[in-house]
């Protein structure tokens, strides 16, 4: 992996000519596809990292630079919306635990498994960092939107949402690590743990 300090100093000043030349509309290509909107700089951000890393990769000629970061922006914005979408459906398995009206409960086998799915989302939330799970259920628990939720919590909303993002990640692999593994002893009712009320 090539990184920023160990580029020659040619390879060096071409990245910076790059970045300047196409930073303002790979923003606007992201601003018009990103969702929310506010991730736009956060993409953008990866594809500055990818710049850096990968620069002595970069084509040489004005377009083919173009072309390559469109390419990187490209897949970056894939990898978000594939993100996005296992958060939307983390997101919702939350929701309607919390609430207790589990989307699909017309049979015994459907009402068993969200109550499966409720214990698991109960023990993943205690394995998180303590401000990432007040985080969850201030927004999950409480309904508070993200921004209202981060100046709860005394933290800028883009930290909200960075934090937001990484607490369902890692509420998402506990849930599968809990798939793989034999089942645990019941953990405390959500009211039980700290910050937690229904």
């Amino acid at each position: 992996m090539t990184r920023r300090g160990s580029l020659s100093p040619k390879a060096h000043s071409w990245v910076e000519a790059v970045v300047d030349a196409n930073a303002d509309d790979l923003l606007r290509y992201f601003l018009r596809r990103a969702s929310p909107p506010e991730d736009a700089a956060d993409l953008l951000a990866k594809v500055f990292l990818a710049l850096w890393e990968k620069g002595a990769r970069i084509p040489t000629s004005d377009e083919g630079a173009r072309m390559w970061c469109f390419g990187v922006a490209r897949n970056v914005l894939r990898e978000h919306h594939r993100g996005r979408k296992k958060a939307i459906e983390l997101a919702t398995s939350l929701r309607d635990y919390i609430h207790g009206t589990p989307q699909h409960h017309n049979s015994a086998a459907d009402t068993a498994e969200a109550r499966m799915r409720a214990s698991d989302i109960r023990r993943a939330l205690t394995l998180l960092h303590e401000r990432a799970r007040e985080l969850l259920i201030l927004i999950y628990w409480d309904d508070f939107s993200i921004a209202d939720a981060a100046r709860l919590l005394s933290i800028n909303e883009s930290t909200a949402r960075t934090l937001h993002a990484r607490a369902l990640k890692r509420l998402e692999a506990a849930l599968e690590a809990e798939v793989s593994q034999p089942p645990a002893p019941r953990a405390e009712h959500p009211s039980a743990m700290p910050g937690i009320t229904q």
